[in-house]
C-alpha cells in the first residue's frame, strides 16, 4: 500500500511543481504601458469631445469685461481656463464676431488682438482636442461682448448690439471647423514676446575687432552657403477629407429637434442631428466653399446673424 500511494503522490507533486522561471515582461511592453499611463485624456485619441474626463473643462473670460467701452486700437484679451490642460497640441480656439477661428496655444499669458474696428464686437472662445475637435463640456465654451471705442448713445446703438450680439437664452450655433481661410483685414492675436527673446534683443554688439566692433571697421562677409540638396519626393497620398464642427448653446440636437444644415459646394448634405464631428465627403484639391445653418424643430432657420456662417477653406 505504502509504494501504491507513493507511486501515485510523485506525479502528482511534479504538475504542481512550476516548470521554469516566470518569464520577465519585455523592456518595450514597459515602455509602451509607461507611455499610455503618461498620456494625458487632452491628447488621448481614444477619448471624444464629449467623454466623461471633460466633464469639468471650463474658460472664462477675464478681460475684457462683459459690455464693456474700451478705447479704440488693440484689446487685450485674457482666458481663465480650468479642468483642461493645454498640453499635447490641446487648445483654445478665439472666435472675434463671426470670423474664423484664431488658436491660443498659452492661455497664461495676456493676449493682444489687433485690427478690431469701432463698434460692438463678439469674442468667444472654445476648448478644443489637439486635432481641433471641439470639447463638448458644459463649461467648454464662453462669450463676451465688449465695444471698441464709445458705445453709439441711443436707438442705433441697440440696433448695432442687436446684430452683433446674440440672445443668450437662445439656441447658439458656433461655427469651428473647417477653419477657412481669414480676410486680409481681418483681427489677429499678437502674443507678447518670450523673456528670452527680449533679452537677446537687448545684448549688446560684440567689441571684438575679429568680429566687427570698437575698431569701426567690419570684416568681410562670409561666403554664402551651397545650396541645398533637393529633398527626396514624398509618396503620393490622399489627404483625409476636413471634419466639421461646432459648439452648440441652449439647444439639443435629434431627429425631432434642432438640426444642423451643411451646403457644401452647392451641394447640401445630410442634415446633422447629432452632436458630434461630421467627416466631409472627399474634395477634390483646391477652394471650397461651405455653408452652415441651424434649423429649428420645424427645419426653419433659427432667427441670429451667428446661427449662419459662410467659410471659404482649402485643400491640398
Amino acid at each position: 500500500m505504502k509504494a501504491l500511494a507513493v507511486a501515485l503522490l510523485v506525479p502528482a507533486l511534479a504538475a504542481a511543481a512550476p516548470r521554469g522561471p516566470a518569464k520577465a515582461p519585455s523592456r518595450s511592453a514597459k515602455k509602451s504601458s509607461a507611455d499610455r499611463k503618461k498620456l494625458a485624456p487632452e491628447e488621448n485619441p481614444r477619448l471624444g469631445g464629449a467623454a466623461r474626463a471633460f466633464a469639468k473643462a471650463r474658460v472664462r473670460f477675464e478681460a475684457p469685461a462683459d459690455r464693456a467701452e474700451l478705447s479704440p486700437g488693440d484689446v487685450t484679451v485674457r482666458l481663465g481656463i480650468t479642468g483642461y490642460a493645454l498640453v499635447g497640441g490641446a487648445h483654445a480656439h478665439l472666435i472675434v464676431d463671426n470670423q474664423p477661428a484664431l488658436q491660443v496655444d498659452d492661455a497664461s499669458r495676456p493676449l493682444t488682438l489687433v485690427g478690431l474696428p469701432p463698434g460692438p464686437h463678439l469674442l468667444r472662445a472654445v476648448l478644443c482636442r489637439p486635432w481641433h475637435e471641439v470639447v463638448k463640456a458644459p463649461r467648454a465654451f464662453a462669450l463676451v461682448r465688449f465695444w471698441s471705442g464709445p458705445r453709439t448713445p441711443g436707438r442705433p446703438g441697440t440696433v448695432a448690439e442687436q446684430q452683433a450680439w446674440p440672445d443668450l437664452r437662445r439656441p447658439l450655433l458656433t461655427y469651428v471647423l473647417p477653419i477657412g481661410q481669414p480676410h486680409a483685414d481681418a483681427p489677429r492675436l499678437e502674443a507678447p514676446a518670450p523673456a528670452g527673446a527680449a533679452v537677446a534683443a537687448a545684448t549688446p554688439a560684440s567689441t571684438d575687432p575679429n568680429l566687427g566692433g570698437s575698431n569701426g571697421v567690419d570684416q568681410p562677409p562670409p561666403p554664402p552657403p551651397p545650396p541645398p540638396l533637393p529633398a527626396p519626393a514624398a509618396p503620393a497620398h490622399r489627404a483625409r477629407p476636413p471634419a466639421l464642427d461646432f459648439y452648440l448653446s441652449n439647444a439639443k440636437l435629434g431627429r425631432r429637434s434642432y438640426k444642423v444644415r451643411v451646403v457644401l459646394d452647392r451641394a447640401e448634405l445630410q442634415l446633422v442631428k447629432a452632436w458630434e464631428p461630421k467627416r466631409l465627403p472627399r474634395l477634390r484639391p483646391g477652394t471650397h466653399r461651405i455653408s452652415v445653418d441651424l434649423l429649428d424643430r420645424k427645419a426653419l432657420k433659427v432667427r441670429g446673424s451667428l446661427n449662419r456662417t459662410d467659410r471659404t477653406f482649402h485643400t491640398p
